[in-house]
């Protein structure tokens, strides 16, 4: 070992600190939760920040301890901002305003709610069925795409179950590929893509994240689908619906 090595060594204030990239799930005073790599937890923050939830966000990591050192600039907006990503828009007991329905099987149920432990503002979308293995998608707003786009999309899920049901509600986040702005599943232009599987979602909170980085296969336009899986009295909440070009 060098003198100049050892130096560093010596000096080294116990275990390396680690940098990090994650979402904000919820902020209110003196509080903050962040998802990072599919784990959700409360972290520190500078005093004098304000954050939203969504944001991407610099965190530091050293042991157990987690620190928000600011909001990332340059990761690019929403591009769901203006299509009701967290079901704010809509009053509770209604259908979400700007988002779609599909029945793959079954027949499904779909309203906002609202949910005090929401990731992002005070509602969510809960989607039901009772027959076994229900599903459907509860899709967005076109987004425009040139065959090799990437874009990250992210969202949270989460079970809701009476005390008779056993946990077993599925959600994944799905891609929808379409030739016009106006078309609707599924009059598709390509097989959709599945982003993320969550399987046996437990009862929210918490909830799970959902997240990852899709390639548009065609040019067209992108509609992002909540896939849900239910049965009996099964429901799973959707929330925080986020897609930024890569």
């Amino acid at each position: 070992m060098t003198n100049a090595t050892s130096t560093m060594a010596a000096a080294a204030p116990g275990p390396y600190a680690r940098m990090r990239t994650g979402t904000v799930v919820s902020f209110t005073t003196n509080q903050a939760t962040v998802s990072v790599g599919g784990s959700t937890f409360t972290a520190a923050y500078l005093r004098g920040t304000t954050l939203s939830a969504g944001a991407l966000v610099a965190c530091l990591q050293q042991e157990g301890t987690w620190l928000i050192l600011g909001v990332l600039a340059g990761v690019g907006d929403n591009l769901l901002a203006n299509a009701n990503p967290s079901f704010e828009a809509s009053a509770p007991g209604s259908f979400p305003t700007l988002w779609f329905q599909a029945d793959l099987s079954g027949t499904s149920s779909i309203a906002v709610e609202t949910a005090a432990s929401a990731p992002g503002g005070t509602q969510v979308a809960a989607v039901g069925g009772s027959a076994v293995g229900t599903q459907s998608y509860l899709y967005s707003q076109p987004i425009l795409v040139t065959a090799g786009d990437q874009f990250t999309v992210s969202a949270y899920a989460g079970g809701d179950y009476q005390p008779s049901d056993t946990p077993g509600a599925d959600a994944a986040l799905t891609a929808l590929w379409f030739a016009t702005d106006t078309a609707l599943y599924p009059t598709t232009s390509s097989p959709d893509t599945v982003i993320a599987t969550s399987t046996d979602l437990v009862q929210s909170p918490p909830y799970a994240t959902l997240g990852g980085t899709v390639t548009a296969p065609v040019s067209g336009f992108m509609r992002i689908a909540l896939r849900s899986t239910t049965e009996a009295s099964q429901m799973v909440r959707w929330d925080s619906v986020i897609v930024r070009r890569v």
